[in-house]
């Protein structure tokens, strides 16, 4: 497959700022959660989760729009799978790790033998191991119990993620059928859900309708490429961000996944068509560092609080509360630029390299199933 793409084609700016900005949103609403009664307004933070999922869907299809029949299917579906591994998983595990410690600690301090271990190992550290494996699960938080969250709580999303890459990657085999498949894979397992409420967590999970968010994504890139010979008045784009932000309002309100992937799915859009051909540093690292800062803000957290206790900030009157939201925010943007560099990146260039070798030895090529690597979105 060709890589030697127009830096257009090869890089969508407008979904690498909104990366930034979704995870910043996520960010703003774990920051405020932590002062009790707040005005609902401020819940449509959590969307960014749902701007996530559509540009997923967005890249997974955009990823592979030049896989044809020139290549094996069932090879494209397999260096897909691996890439898609190679870019969310490793940063994730060590996220996991990290918020696990605790647990892995006392579980290790308080066994003298191998036998210990094994008889000490609780249903926590069960849960633990079924984090790693993306099985999602109810949370062993006592502040969260009865909701289905990994010990790291954001990684529920990244259990959608990967689902949606097993789907995808497996309808690849299909071909120039894969969007089909795909589709009719998600909406059969959401139709699933409504018809039959299934009360065990695996069901619950995965016939959820935040999954037809992907199918958002999907049907974006479809406008996408059927218009982007098209041009639009910045009257009509900024008009669509404006519905576009309202309905994400509303959205948050009920929870209606319908109208919060419609909702993500204009700004996706919009976001395109705003940015192409603008280059903005500032929102590039942003973008690039989204993963990191998502996976470890709630780590950052701990340092803000620090500070927010040596400068005896309190929690009393808007003033306070924003400034100490703000805090929380810009730790995390530093705290998550700081990961990237030190250790994101150098995750991907590890397993990258890997991925070249071997490729190299059994002769597949790694453009097999597209290109874009590192602009997949995570949430």
């Amino acid at each position: 497959m060709n890589e030697n793409l127009s830096g257009r084609e090869k890089s969508i700016d407008g979904l690498q700022y909104l990366r930034g900005i979704a995870a910043l949103m996520v960010v703003f609403f774990h920051s405020r959660s932590y002062f009790g009664d707040i005005p609902d307004w401020t819940r449509i933070g959590s969307r960014g989760v749902d701007i996530f999922f559509v540009i997923s869907g967005f890249i997974m299809v955009h990823a592979t729009r030049n896989f044809g029949g020139d290549v094996s299917a069932l090879r494209a579906s397999a260096v897909f799978l691996v890439k898609r591994f190679i870019r969310v998983v490793p940063l994730y595990w060590v996220a996991l790790l990290w918020a696990a410690m605790p647990y892995l600690s006392a579980w290790i301090l308080a066994s003298h033998s191998m036998q210990e271990l094994y008889l000490n190992f609780t249903p926590e550290l069960e849960s633990i191991v079924k984090d790693f494996m993306f099985i999602p699960h109810l949370s062993i938080d006592e502040d969260e119990r009865g909701e289905i969250f990994p010990v790291l709580i954001q990684g529920w999303t990244l259990n959608y993620e990967i689902i949606f890459y097993l789907v995808f990657g497996g309808a690849m085999v299909t071909r120039q059928y894969r969007i089909v498949v795909a589709s009719a894979t998600i909406g059969g397992a959401v139709l699933l859900g409504q018809l039959h409420h299934f009360r065990d967590v695996i069901g619950l999970f995965y016939t959820s309708t935040i999954l037809l968010e992907f199918l958002f994504g999907m049907l974006v890139y479809e406008i996408y490429t059927k218009t982007r010979q098209l041009t639009f008045s910045p009257l009509a784009i900024v008009s669509l961000a404006v519905v576009g932000v309202l309905l994400l309002a509303i959205g948050s309100g009920s929870n209606d996944k319908v109208v919060l992937g419609s909702a993500s799915a204009i700004i996706v859009w919009v976001f395109i068509q705003m940015f192409q051909g603008v280059h903005i540093a500032p929102l590039k690292l942003l973008g690039d560092a989204s993963y990191s800062i998502y996976l470890f803000h709630l780590t950052a957290f701990s340092l803000a609080r620090g500070i927010i206790k040596y400068l005896e900030i309190k929690p009393i009157g808007y003033g306070n509360i924003t400034v100490m939201i703000m805090l929380n925010i810009a730790i995390s943007i530093v705290a998550g630029i700081g990961v990237y560099y030190l250790v994101e990146k150098p995750l991907l260039h590890f397993f990258r390299k890997g991925l070249r070798g071997a490729a190299a030895k059994f002769k597949w090529p790694v453009s097999d199933a597209g290109g874009m690597v590192r602009q997949g979105a995570v949430s």
